[in-house]
């Protein structure tokens, strides 16, 4: 039921981006001495693409005609590559460790931000159905 809630369902795909993005970002921190390693991140979350995704069902698109080229649809977390030419050590290694920390304090920025803005819909929710 409250999974139909746009601002909750907008607050679930968030979360998950974020969860996502952590791991993403710790097996980058992981690698940090690894030869050869590019670090990876995933694209910005985006809140006005989330609100399309949430507010409207997805509409996929079909085949036809067997001449008809079906569309590659993108997934909004799509990990990217980072990797920058001048940014890499002697080994091939681009993982820049103050870097990847910082990506980490952003995404922790946002998973506070998503949880307050959950919590506060859930007490309004509560004192919609209580009154108090």
């Amino acid at each position: 039921m409250y999974e139909n809630l746009t601002v909750l369902g907008m607050a679930r795909k968030a979360l998950d981006w974020v969860a996502q993005r952590q791991e993403v970002l710790s097996e980058n921190i992981a690698n940090a001495d690894s030869p050869g390693y590019i670090p990876s991140d995933l694209k910005e979350l985006n809140f006005k693409n989330v609100l399309h995704t949430v507010a409207q069902p997805a509409v996929l698109p079909t085949k036809t005609d067997p001449n008809h080229i079906v569309p590659q649809l993108q997934d909004p977390n799509e990990v990217v590559s980072e990797k920058k030419a001048y940014e890499s050590s002697p080994d091939g290694n681009a993982v820049i460790l103050e870097e990847q920390m910082d990506k980490l304090g952003t995404s922790k920025a946002t998973y506070d931000q998503v949880t307050a803005l959950f919590q506060k819909n859930i007490s309004l929710l509560r004192l919609a159905i209580t009154g108090h």
